[in-house]
């Protein structure tokens, strides 16, 4: 049966004074209200519903200072919007077609979606559970729908040099590891015709070729170095995979260090690249780094057969992650369940030697090249001794093994 609306009083007020906006993220990101109120009230973050999500959470939702609540995916492809947004990215994944809270026809779309979605509520009508299928089906899809990046490169420049010079890492080393400095970018351009981003130099934007799926699709991550990540995202990405594999040709690695971010991964392979490792016996150390793409991802089984694979006979796999708790579960993690040694710049905590740097690229900025190529020196003649002569990786207590790694970095 056909439903008569009355489209005068269909506006966001009157939609807003029968309906919360907490009901409305409930609905259409199908997850129960408690959850959206838990993560309100404790600051939680949950797993996306968009995507596949391989950490313990990556979307927020939470009111702004206007009174406004607004859905984050951290982890995803730059998904920041309010109730009205996320109704409007559903529905262009339900109806096969952009809908924009920007457009007049579209927002009046989305307020009618949502009042057919509440009518029960709203007006005592019957409920249409059309609408119901209509967001399962939309939010069962966008699991498989890879958001589209596409680039306007354009020329390093002296600023760009002055950013990543910070962390030892020079703009042809850059360019043999697949960073390419960004003019603007789209996201699925053929709905979104406009550039989400133009190159300001108080806001630079580098991205990181990962390189492509099944289908073709370019895999990026967009890193932008000068925002503050309580503010702004850092990072925008299409998809949630190991970082640096691109640049692992090898078959025969001595080491394979495994950072928690790009920026570690080329400060580090940076440095190996300008001051080459030897062995004991003389011979020149190949050493390959790659990075999980974020702090929480959990390593698969497939990805470390893939990587072990990649050692020589003797290889080892090292994981050097932030000593914070985050880093230190990750490392736990690694250590219990692939047997990976790990390695921390510890700074005081538990009593620990104190390097004041959160992470490798840090060091740059406390010490000189030539005290961080011995601190490097003196870590890997540790490992050497730990785990190639003693094998001593399975240590009792857990912070008895944060002991062992009280080390130069």
């Amino acid at each position: 049966m056909k439903r008569n609306i009355n489209t005068a009083h269909l506006t966001k007020a009157f939609i807003e004074s029968r309906i919360s906006q907490e009901d409305i993220v409930s609905k259409y990101l199908n997850i129960p209200i408690e959850t959206v109120q838990n993560c309100i009230e404790h600051n939680n973050l949950i797993k996306s519903v968009f995507r596949d999500d391989d950490t313990d959470g990556s979307m927020g939702i939470a009111y702004n200072r206007k009174g406004r609540l607004k859905v984050r995916d951290f982890g995803g492809f730059g998904f920041f919007e309010d109730v009205y947004g996320v109704v409007a990215y559903v529905l262009s994944i339900a109806y096969e077609r952009p809908i924009s809270t920007d457009n007049k026809q579209d927002f009046y779309f989305i307020l009618k979606h949502i009042y057919r979605t509440f009518a029960d509520v709203i007006d005592n009508r019957e409920h249409d559970y059309s609408t119901d299928d209509d967001i399962k089906n939309a939010l069962f899809k966008s699991k498989d729908r890879k958001a589209i990046i596409e680039l306007v490169p354009r020329s390093w420049n002296k600023e760009d040099k002055k950013i990543w010079d910070k962390w030892n890492v020079n703009l042809a080393y850059l360019n043999t590891h697949f960073v390419i400095p960004v003019d603007q970018y789209y996201i699925n351009r053929s709905s979104n015709p406009e550039p989400k981003y133009r190159y300001v130099s108080k806001d630079p934007c580098y991205a990181y070729m990962l390189g492509q799926n099944k289908q073709g699709i370019y895999l990026i991550k967009l890193y932008f170095p000068l925002r503050n990540r309580h503010i702004d995202l850092k990072f925008i990405t299409n998809c949630n995979v190991l970082e640096g594999l691109p640049n692992l040709e090898l078959d025969d690695y001595d080491y394979i260090i495994i950072t928690k971010s790009s920026k570690d991964r080329l400060s580090l392979g940076s440095h190996l690249t300008n001051k080459p490792l030897y062995g004991g016996d003389g011979k020149l150390l190949k050493i390959g780094v790659i990075n999980l793409p974020s702090e929480n991802y959990r390593l698969k089984a497939n990805e470390y057969e893939w990587i072990k694979k990649k050692l020589s006979n003797n290889g080892m796999i090292l994981s050097f992650l932030d000593f914070d708790r985050t880093g230190r579960e990750g490392a736990e993690y690694l250590l219990e369940t692939y047997n990976i040694p790990y390695l921390f710049i510890t700074r005081g905590e538990f009593g620990l030697s104190n390097y004041e740097c959160k992470d490798f690229a840090d060091l740059h900025d406390k010490y000189t090249k030539d005290e961080i190529d011995k601190f490097i020196k003196e870590t890997l003649s540790y490992v050497e001794l730990r785990y190639r002569k003693e094998n001593l990786c399975n240590s009792d207590a857990y912070y008895e093994r944060l002991s062992d790694f009280d080390l130069p970095y």
